[in-house]
């Protein structure tokens, strides 16, 4: 079940909980409605209507959070981690290491604490963490693109990670090699699994025509809000 508060989004995920929760998570806003098994759609419609005040209030914080345009990967610096916003703890030693934890400081943000070797350079920090992102969806990407390829019949011949700064992904159509852009593990996995479909459907279609719009709605009926997503990122 998904909702709409004026024209923000809000995902409502049913569990074996007692009570409702909303969360509006970083970076982008996102809201979530979690609530109990038995509660009806008609409860959840007035849960959310009773705090639309806090929602529309938070979702504009939350996108207000300064990231860290051009972080030097110093202690204090907040980076995205798949959606979530992180604060930097930097210590040295003798290899690098970055590590997300649950751990949150006075500030409100989650703690990342990333090791590096004494002496290193801001280009040394920097091209470590860039090579972590992309640890960080390969890992992802060789479990999500099989699953999508299953679910869609659709597949590429092979796939590669690159830094791109105008765009989240592209395909080869002669080829089917799909290319998917570093910066997307600074993003919600469904930004990814988003991108990766997409890239699926210009293996068959070429173009961005109806038919293309086509494949994306029938296996994902919300990718226009993951799509408005990305584009807002600059």
């Amino acid at each position: 079940m998904n909702l709409i508060l004026g024209d923000i989004p809000i995902k409502v995920e049913k569990k074996r909980i007692k009570n409702m929760h909303i969360y509006v998570k970083p970076p982008l806003g996102e809201v979530l409605v979690t609530a109990p098994l038995y509660v009806t759609d008609k409860e959840i419609m007035k849960f959310v209507d009773e705090r639309a005040e806090w929602i529309m209030e938070n979702v504009e914080k939350i996108k207000d959070t300064p990231v860290t345009a051009e972080p030097t990967y110093d202690t204090g610096d907040i980076i995205p981690i798949w959606g979530e916003l992180y604060s930097l703890v930097v210590l040295e030693d003798t290899r690098y290491s970055l590590t997300p934890t649950e751990q949150v400081n006075e500030d409100g943000y989650k703690t990342a604490t990333l090791i590096v070797r004494e002496g290193c350079t801001q280009e040394q920090k920097e091209s470590f963490v860039k090579e972590w992102y992309r640890d960080q969806l390969t890992e992802r990407v060789e479990i999500l693109l099989p699953q999508w390829e299953s679910y869609t019949d659709l597949h590429c011949s092979s796939w590669q990670s690159k830094a791109m700064k105008s765009r989240w992904g592209t395909c080869n159509t002669k080829t089917k090699k799909i290319w998917l852009n570093v910066r997307l593990a600074e993003h919600p996995v469904e930004c990814l699994e988003y991108v990766i479909l997409h890239e699926l459907a210009h293996t068959v279609v070429p173009n961005h025509s109806a038919d293309f719009k086509a494949i994306l709605t029938r296996y994902m009926p919300e990718w226009k809000q993951y799509k408005k997503k990305l584009n807002s990122i600059k």
